[in-house]
């Protein structure tokens, strides 16, 4: 039959059909019948194991909700599987999971049909976006995928809205509530935390409809009978509080919390129920920035605004929330964040590409001809060359200072924690207990509980191997992560008495009284090189009569992966920059069983291997003769940029020709004479500014090449 004339036209109805009222011939009530093939489990829920089946009356794939047959005698649970049924029957939105039909096994088990969604969820998008692997894929394929993230987050926005419209709450919005199917498709899953809720006056003039059920309140619906429920990490205060009346700006602050998890890759907060209530209620959550470099500060703002401690203070629908991502992603300002002048005027020269761009073009032909008068001026091969020893001698300074300031940042945190409450209680109480694992380990649980927070706090900003305490004695009585080490003397290890060398194994010492940089030794739990930085940990203030050194706070890093995540010089080494850099240790370490320097604390190599497969990198020394020029050096000039120097028996032993020997195989290849030139390097000490002269020189250098 065609369809393009309208149902009413006569000429489209069929001549044979018997004539009066169409209704006539329509029962009023139809029955449907189906039968459900089920196949395999999918999945399995606090409530109700998930199972992949088919449809026999219509072919269709179906995902099919059974309620845990431990649950199915408790009136509680069958009611709530029932509100969790009938509340996503009736949310008929194209990004909340539609259900087909509902009913009963034989024996009496619940059970409803739904869409199946092949796919992924939120969260597992979320982390394969943020895993480490594909850390250095393509700009713009990064770009890319990020904006895609947010733009189905905004439909999960639009779609708890609707919910909120029709008068439900969903009460557990997590990334992993939320499927992601392969052609696009963006769902909200699990609604059986849901709560019924008054609609008010905004949600009524929206025209839809509320669900329909039995007089069921948020304190009378089944979910609410079980107490307080929900995910803790996305839980808002008030769902934490539990007597608080929880609204619209609960769900609010479960999809601030889902975007945070979007933004930094990790929940918004860790550790185990009591800790997450007590922070949430407290309010203390880190902006996104801090825990992932490169967040923006519009969307920073709208997670902010969303994660607000006091319900008044977060957006008033989900849809304002929505409103702003996609304002984001469109370029233009958001409600949240009120942007500098210099983001509005960058924002201008996007929209105004042509006036841009011709201003651009004029200095642009200004610079060149500035720049061509220059080189008529001058020779180009003496120009290029200064400009290549400038390049360096600024590239080396820069990556110095930058090390500095990331030593001294640790340092500041290392003291800080070092005067961690919680920390110096735990050591006060354990202050004299017995070393020994099979009587004292006991006193020692508060301490490691408090180092265990310490590295998860500091996870992000530090990126720390791993952290330890030793008592006022040596003795090792917390690490983290767990170690066979604990209950260890190491009063030996100069990290502890902050001496210049370690001390033969079982000698006592007295622990440091300042901050302290240690010389590089193997770890006795990975057998990996490692350097440390310690601090003490003192039991009262400055100035108090009876103030004492309880102990020792340490963070340990591997050697050859010291400054990976500095900017001037991991950055440079992991990327396509014109300069690969160095860190080289001047002091003497015992790592080889005698004195030696020229230790390599920083290695482009090891930055791309697996250490536990390739230990043998974190070797690579200086040549002696280097380290003593570096040495003299820093007395005279900061410059190595001379040309590759011949001895006078023809051979190439100056210093460029053993400092090619860090680097296999790229200062050598533009130094064969390919008419590359000369290749240069340059040296810079690392000094820690602000801090006593014994501490700022901490005995390393920078040593920046070209690639």
């Amino acid at each position: 039959m065609s369809h393009d004339r309208p149902l009413d036209d006569p000429t489209t109805h069929d001549s044979a059909a018997p004539a009066g009222p169409v209704d006539d011939q329509i029962p009023p009530r139809v029955v449907a019948t189906t039968t459900i093939s089920v196949n395999r489990r999918l999945g399995r829920g606090g409530l109700g194991d998930v199972y992949y089946a088919n449809d026999k009356a219509t072919g269709r794939e179906l995902a099919v909700k059974f309620l845990n047959g431990w649950a199915v005698s408790q009136e509680t649970l069958r009611e709530s599987f029932q509100f969790e049924a009938t509340v996503t029957s009736q949310l008929e939105h194209p990004n909340i999971v539609p259900v087909y039909v509902t009913g009963a096994t034989d024996d009496g088990r619940p059970f409803y049909a739904m869409r199946l969604i092949p796919g992924k969820t939120l969260g597992a998008a979320i982390n394969e976006f943020h895993d480490r692997r594909h850390a250095h894929d393509a700009a713009s394929d990064r770009s890319a995928r990020y904006r895609e993230l947010l733009g189905q987050f905004a439909l999960v926005c639009k779609a708890i809205a609707y919910a909120h419209d029709r008068g439900v709450l969903h009460r557990d919005i997590k990334p992993a509530n939320i499927m992601l199917g392969k052609f696009g498709e963006v769902v909200v899953l699990d609604w059986g935390l849901a709560a019924r809720i008054d609609r008010d006056d905004r949600a009524r003039r929206s025209g839809e409809q509320s669900i329909v059920m039995p007089t069921i309140a948020l304190d009378s619906a089944p979910a609410a009978k079980r107490g307080i429920s929900g995910t803790p990490a996305y839980m808002s205060p008030e769902q934490h509080d539990g007597a608080v009346p929880v609204g619209p700006a609960s769900d609010v602050y479960g999809l601030g919390a889902t975007l945070y998890h979007l933004l930094t890759g990790s929940p918004p907060y860790d550790g185990d129920v009591a800790a997450i209530r007590e922070k949430v209620l407290a309010g203390s959550l880190a902006p996104p920035s801090r825990v992932k470099r490169g967040v923006s500060s519009a969307i920073e703002a709208v997670c902010m605004k969303a994660c607000a401690r006091d319900p008044v203070d977060r957006y008033e629908t989900p849809l304002e929330l929505a409103h702003d991502i996609d304002a984001y992603l469109a370029d233009n300002p958001v409600s949240a964040y009120r942007e500098p002048p210099l983001r509005r005027l960058a924002r201008w020269t996007r929209r105004h590409r042509t006036v841009t761009q011709l201003a651009v073009g004029a200095l642009a032909v200004l610079l060149v001809g500035a720049a061509v008068s220059s080189m008529l001026l001058r020779k180009v091969a003496h120009d290029e060359y200064r400009s290549r020893q400038t390049a360096l001698r600024l590239a080396a300074r820069l990556a110095a200072s930058t090390a500095a300031l990331q030593i001294d940042s640790r340092w500041r945190i290392l003291e800080y924690e070092a005067d961690n409450n919680r920390l110096v209680r735990a050591m006060a109480e354990a202050e004299g207990k017995p070393a020994d694992p099979a009587t004292g380990r006991k006193a020692w649980e508060a301490i490691q509980a408090a180092v265990d927070e310490i590295a998860a706090n500091t996870k992000n900003t530090v990126d720390a191997e791993s952290w330890t305490v030793c008592d006022a004695k040596g003795v090792q009585v917390s690490r983290a992560p767990l170690a066979d080490t604990i209950g260890r003397d190491f009063a030996w290890r100069n990290y502890f008495h902050g001496g210049p060398h370690d001390l033969e194994p079982g000698a006592t010492a007295t622990p440091i009284t300042e901050v302290h940089r240690s010389t590089v030794y193997r770890s006795d739990s990975t057998g990996k090189l490692k350097v440390a930085f310690s601090a003490p940990i003192w039991s009262d203030a400055q100035g108090a009569a009876d103030r004492r050194v309880l102990g020792v706070l340490l963070m340990s890093f591997d050697v050859g992966l010291l400054f990976r995540s500095v900017d001037a010089i991991g950055s440079w080494n992991a990327s396509r920059a014109p300069f690969s850099v160095a860190v080289i240790d001047l002091r003497d370490d015992t790592v080889d069983g005698e004195p030696k320097g020229g230790l390599v604390l920083e290695n482009p190599e090891v930055a791309r291997t697996d250490l536990s497969s390739s230990p043998d990198l974190q070797l690579v020394r200086a040549p002696a003769d280097v380290v003593a020029r570096l040495k003299e050096s820093f007395h005279k000039h900061a410059e190595f940029g001379k040309p590759a120097r011949q001895a006078e028996n023809g051979g190439d032993n100056g210093l460029d020709a053993e400092i090619i020997g860090l680097f296999p195989g790229t200062l050598r290849q533009l130094l064969g004479g390919d008419g590359a030139g000369p290749q240069i390097a340059a040296a810079e000490p690392i000094r820690i500014l602000g801090r006593p002269e014994r501490l700022s020189d901490v005995g390393w250098a920078v040593l920046v090449h070209e690639r």
